[in-house]
């Protein structure tokens, strides 16, 4: 076989080693997010995806491992999507509403990302609940700016501001779910935006 016979057959074998590791990935997502942390094992992976434990092993050291990369994967996806719902509005209050309306619409859709972290039952493990930590100041960020802008507090009490915003909408769209849905999301959402855009108006510009 040439040089040039042999670079498309590893290039071959190389997009079937990504494809398999995201199957993998997408089957471990399923795992945790049906059975959380604990109750799952690497059995319960290979048995989703379709393949034999070994081959989970090929790709993952372990279940912790595979736990911590899935989590760093949907701490960006879910500060990414708060970025893109608040960006595309052009006044603070839509901005708020689109801050509100993304926990609701990631509860209301099951949103595999949104449920890994925020039903995780592994918190106590050091490294998930830095990620955790981290993504809260992250999120506390992207709304304190817009807080920041329309009151002119400082960014520190902007921060605090933005944390007990995101609390009470995360609290508000799970509290939404379990009552099962007493009124649209939309009404839901304008609410909740109502009462934290009232009480932001009472601050000084």
């Amino acid at each position: 076989m040439s040089s040039n016979d042999a670079a498309p057959v590893i290039a071959l074998a190389s997009t079937q080693k990504s494809d398999r590791k995201t199957m993998l990935l997408e089957a471990a997502m399923d795992v945790f997010v049906d059975k959380g942390y604990h109750q799952a094992s690497m059995d319960d992976i290979a048995a989703r995806a379709g393949v034999t434990k070994p081959v989970v092993y090929q790709h993952f050291d372990g279940k912790r491992e595979l736990y911590l990369g899935l989590l760093d994967d949907s701490v960006e996806q879910v500060v990414a999507g708060i970025s893109q719902a608040i960006a595309r509005e052009s006044f603070n209050v839509k901005r708020l509403e689109a801050a509100v309306g993304f926990y609701f619409a990631a509860v209301d859709d099951a949103d595999k990302s949104y449920r890994l972290i925020f039903e995780s039952d592994f918190t106590q493990d050091a490294d998930v609940s830095a990620r955790l930590d981290d993504l809260i100041s992250q999120l506390a960020r992207i709304v304190g700016r817009e807080i920041a802008n329309e009151t002119g507090l400082t960014s520190g009490e902007a921060n605090i501001l933005a944390a007990g915003l995101c609390g009470m909408a995360q609290a508000a769209a799970w509290r939404w779910i379990r009552l099962g849905r007493p009124v649209s999301r939309e009404k839901a959402i304008s609410g909740i935006t109502y009462l934290g855009w009232e009480g932001l108006r009472t601050f000084p510009s």
